[in-house]
């Protein structure tokens, strides 16, 4: 599955034609990262060799990647070391694998290597230990985040994660009542049916569709952001196309009352 994972460093993440932007993409199976791109002659800092401090900054681009799928828990850098075994040239073609090595609930330690596409000469490696970062600690009170182009910034399915971590820390027991099943049909993630089971006492997300469901939910990672968040009613959402929404027994009500958010 091949997915975008954005920060604030514009030529790593950016479109752009020409060296300004690489327009990275990480083909992720769950396991494994994985970058394939050919070196920016912009990064050259000795006579076609990349400059050091451009490797390192896309070594931890690609390991914070990893280090924030486990649960869809956003990871901060903590500490990261980068070896340099050889040189990296530019315009050279190049594979960056990373994965996890361990997950607590502190912390995701990851691993880097690099290795050229045509000898398979490992030119330099990372470790990196990450802090995760609680939903509820993303954000000071009071700052401007960009919410209405999110989904864009970053892989739906990734944001999908997040919001996974985000709703099971909000979600209050013993408001539901009688258990609850809602099923929901993303069409931009993968994988794109779930199946949210509320009791009063937890909020289980699981992939695939339910035998039965008493919420049908189909639209966008966006628009069930927004239907979760109360953002927007659902008759708003359902007038403007952007999802529609099976509720027989007019429980929705009950399942947005039981998250805090």
């Amino acid at each position: 599955m091949s997915m975008r994972y954005r920060n604030s460093i514009d030529w790593i993440t950016g479109e752009e034609t020409g060296s300004t932007g690489l327009g990275l993409k990480i083909d992720w199976d769950g396991r494994e990262a994985i970058v394939r791109l050919h070196v920016p002659s912009s990064s050259q800092a000795a006579p076609g060799i990349a400059h050091g401090g451009f490797l390192a900054a896309l070594a931890d681009h690609v390991m914070g990647f990893v280090a924030a799928q486990p649960n869809g828990r956003a990871a901060v850098t903590r500490q990261m070391t980068v070896e340099y075994l050889a040189p990296t040239r530019i315009s050279q073609a190049i594979t960056i694998r990373a994965r996890a090595e361990s997950v607590s609930e502190q912390t995701v330690v990851v691993s880097l290597e690099c290795v050229t596409a045509d000898a398979g000469l490992v030119t330099f490696k990372a470790h990196g230990d990450y802090a995760r970062v609680a939903p509820s600690k993303r954000a000071p009170s009071g700052t401007e985040i960009d919410y209405d182009t999110l989904e864009q910034r970053f892989d739906p399915s990734q944001v999908f994660g997040w919001l996974v971590s985000a709703l099971k820390d909000a979600y209050r027991p013993g408001t539901v009542g009688s258990p609850l099943v809602v099923a929901v049909n993303l069409s931009d993630a993968t994988p794109r049916q779930w199946t949210i089971t509320a009791t009063d006492r937890s909020l289980d997300i699981q992939p695939g569709n339910p035998a039965r469901y008493d919420v049908r939910f189909a639209g966008t990672v966006r628009s069930w952001r927004e239907l979760v968040y109360q953002r927007r009613t659902v008759g708003q959402l359902t007038a403007a196309g952007s999802a529609t929404i099976e509720d027989p027994e007019g429980r929705l009500s009950s399942f947005l009352a039981s998250l805090a958010t």
